[in-house]
């Protein structure tokens, strides 16, 4: 029999030394104020901009933002695993963790205004959730969090999902680059797409190449792959309309994540199931009949890979299922 999943709460210092912990049990619902409140939310006092001389002053963290990510960990956890929900309060940030995947895949994902999740590990929790308003509904929950960031100028969380059967979000809590704040003061109408472009390459974090010709076109970044940083100084916004649908359209792992997905919650899935799943997700510049054909290719390159294999030679009645050889 699974352990009741527990939050805990630790501190830790500027030298990484453990400074405080605390641990907290179920009912999550009467527990949630008494763990934010355990997280210094101080004053924070930082210059966006070169304008004036008065510097701004806001919470280093959000209070809904905290409380989000929170409930986020508490609806979204594996509760099969057992394991802890952990808070990890650092000196400038702080870090959540639950177990669990990340069923969106990527968090690249969530970011478009189009997401929706295929379907909830926990969809009775999460509706009861939504319905005492503890997680934000349509699933805006964490694109909320997100331009919470983006709005402070602050960087944007980071999402770790390598770590198997586990997400962990860090959210910062100061500036991390003076030139990225100025960056998104002077240019507030910025998706967040392009946001988060810019956030990586802040943070040193490697980006493909379309999307580093994209922002030198922009002139937001200087430097030579794969030393590139962003430009101290900005030009106005252009209009390159037609190169922002490269950074809105999902990549085929991303679909492929999903059908693995789908078929190791649910057992085994048709392929009215897949079409249903992807369909309204796939690029609006697919009619329907190349849509269909792309799910085929999907599921054919699952196959072919090893991750999936049919129940069936019968294409009409065909299920598809994980692989037995554990490719």
């Amino acid at each position: 029999m699974n352990r009741p999943l527990k939050i805990m709460w630790r501190l830790y210092g500027a030298d990484g030394s453990d400074k405080d912990y605390e641990i907290f049990e179920v009912p999550f619902i009467s527990v949630v104020d008494k763990v934010s409140a355990k997280i210094r939310n101080l004053t924070y006092r930082y210059m966006p901009n070169q304008q004036t001389l008065f510097p701004t002053e806001t919470q280093m963290y959000a209070p809904w933002l905290l409380r989000e990510l929170l409930n986020n960990c508490i609806a979204h956890s594996d509760y099969t695993l057992g394991g802890r929900i952990y808070i990890n309060e650092f000196e400038d940030k702080v870090k959540f963790t639950n177990p669990g995947s990340f069923l969106p895949g990527r968090i690249e994902n969530v970011l478009e205004p189009s997401y929706s999740p295929p379907f909830y590990r926990n969809q009775l929790l999460a509706d009861s959730m939504v319905n005492f308003n503890m997680i934000d509904t349509a699933s805006m929950g964490i694109r909320k969090v997100f331009r919470i960031q983006r709005d402070k100028y602050f960087p944007l969380p980071d999402y770790d999902t390598g770590t198997p059967r586990q997400v962990a979000v860090t959210v910062y809590g100061k500036v991390l680059n003076e030139n990225y704040t100025r960056i998104l003061f002077d240019h507030p109408d910025y998706e967040l797409q392009m946001v988060f472009l810019i956030d990586q390459i802040q943070k040193g974090r490697t980006v493909s190449k379309e999307a580093v010709k994209y922002l030198r076109k922009l002139k937001v970044i200087e430097g030579r792959m794969p030393n590139i940083y962003i430009s101290a100084t900005v030009a106005n916004q252009i209009d390159a309309k037609e190169d922002r649908t490269k950074f809105k359209a999902f990549d085929d792992k991303y679909y492929k994540d999903m059908v693995l997905g789908y078929i190791r919650d649910y057992g085994s899935a048709k392929r009215a199931d897949i079409n249903k799943l992807l369909w309204d997700k796939l690029s609006d510049s697919l009619d329907d009949k190349k849509k269909y054909y792309k799910i085929g290719n999907l599921l054919n390159s699952l196959k072919r890979t090893g991750k999936i294999e049919s129940t069936t030679g019968n294409k009409q009645r065909v299920e598809w299922i994980l692989s037995k050889s554990g490719k």
